[in-house]
């Protein structure tokens, strides 16, 4: 009889780190170790930080700016206009006092380990190859059957771990 064998080296709660228009599962550790408040100016697609330092830390356009203070939301560095400003693809996903993390740009698909199941829950994927894909009613303790880049902030399920 056949078993499913599953080897990973790194994992991550996907909870922080959801968007349902970015693909925003990622490998990486974030560039800014620490929270950057966004500060009075921030607006439509400017961010500013006054106590960033966008430049010295490698910020690049295609990094990924995940908004940790309200629903999870992310959007994509389009330039880096000083130290403290930037410019992100998507508008009204930030706003003055959000905390905002930065994170490489990456490209690795990961397994999605479903943590919580209870009736009526569903998770919607982008899986690797660029389908979004709704699993409703996964399993508790159950791996989702694909490589996904994305996991949809729409999503109900809860504990969800992202595997590479």
């Amino acid at each position: 009889m056949a078993y499913q064998k599953l080897q990973v080296g790194r994992a991550t709660a996907v909870a922080t780190i959801t968007s349902d228009t970015e693909n925003t599962l990622n490998l990486n550790d974030p560039i800014t170790l620490t929270s950057d408040a966004l500060t009075a100016g921030t607006t439509g697609s400017t961010l500013i930080a006054a106590a960033a330092t966008f430049i010295t830390d490698g910020i690049t356009a295609g990094d990924l700016v995940v908004n940790t203070t309200t629903t999870p939301q992310a959007s994509r560095v389009i330039s880096v206009d000083s130290e403290t400003q930037i410019t992100v693809q998507t508008t009204g996903l930030f706003t003055s006092a959000d905390d905002i993390q930065i994170w490489t740009q990456s490209k690795e698909p990961a397994i999605i380990y479903v943590g919580t199941q209870a009736g009526g829950q569903a998770i919607t994927v982008t899986t690797a190859g660029g389908d979004d894909i709704t699993f409703t009613d996964p399993i508790q303790g159950s791996f989702l059957p694909v490589q996904c880049v994305r996991v949809w902030s729409s999503s109900t399920a809860t504990n969800i771990i992202a595997l590479w």
